[in-house]
């Protein structure tokens, strides 16, 4: 086994050894494994969660229906239409095409419905899968045939070298991370000058909807975002060109990491 070059220690950015199916740092001697399918960051953590909502996306039950049933349904109630996951694809495709002939992640990458997708597309060198969920990672490498490369990591401290990636997608995620600016902030320092950051979640809407959003947040433990908002924190980690796209309370954005592209 080889260990691909854009990885790196997340305790101290040391570089990686093979170590028997996992790895070894360098520098501070750190051991990860990788006996399950993935390669694990998050060694002395279990499935954490805090509020409903992250809470669930540790479940082994909510893990094998996700796609079929629960993205859905969650979809369907917040856009108020049926998902419509070959445009949603092709809009994250667009979103990536600076990305094309380059290594990309995908955040928070679930059962890997998505991650496999990109792969599969085959305008990428390389495809990873990240999540932290235990349950979710067993799931997608179940299904992997070999296409990712699947990390148990948290996006808020990336297992990757700076610049190192192409692109990274997070569909349906953001709004489950505990700090989304933190997050930004390490895509920020991962993605090559250049390169394409995509990912979906929710925003306010306006009247009965957004106080049904403000509930419905509050007890899922979970946020919704003001676009302006979403705007400013991105580009304050120098993620600019923000776009997006709406679909009742849905919003797809896109943003590149400021800097010319390497020639």
């Amino acid at each position: 086994m080889s260990l691909p070059s854009e990885l790196c220690c997340p305790t101290c950015r040391g570089p990686l050894a093979v170590e028997g199916v996992g790895a070894a740092c360098r520098v501070c001697d750190r051991r990860y494994s990788g006996d399950r399918g993935w390669l694990d960051f998050l060694p002395d953590l279990g499935a954490a969660g805090d509020g409903l909502g992250p809470r669930l996306m540790h479940s082994r039950a909510l893990a094998r229906v996700y796609e079929r049933l629960w993205r859905p349904m969650f979809f369907g109630v917040a856009s108020g239409g049926l998902p419509d996951y070959r445009a949603e694809f092709e809009a994250v495709l667009a979103a990536l095409a600076s990305a094309e002939g380059g290594a990309v992640v995908d955040l928070s990458c679930g059962p890997g419905f998505t991650g496999r997708r990109l792969a599969e597309s085959g305008r990428f060198t390389r495809v990873f899968g990240l999540d932290w969920s235990l349950a979710m990672l067993a799931r997608a490498a179940a299904d992997n045939r070999g296409l990712m490369r699947l990390i148990r990591s948290d996006v808020a401290n990336l297992p990757f070298k700076t610049a190192s990636l192409a692109g990274a997608h997070a569909g349906a995620a953001f709004h489950m991370w505990p700090d989304p600016a933190s997050a930004v902030a390490e895509v920020a320092r991962v993605v090559r000058p250049g390169g394409a950051f995509v990912a979906s979640t929710f925003a306010h809407t306006r009247g009965l909807r957004r106080r049904l959003e403000v509930a419905a947040s509050a007890l899922g433990r979970f946020h919704v975002f003001e676009v302006d908002q979403l705007r400013g924190m991105l580009g304050a980690h120098g993620l600019v060109d923000f776009e997006c796209e709406r679909r009742g309370s849905l919003i797809l954005f896109w943003a590149r990491r400021a800097g010319a592209a390497a020639a």
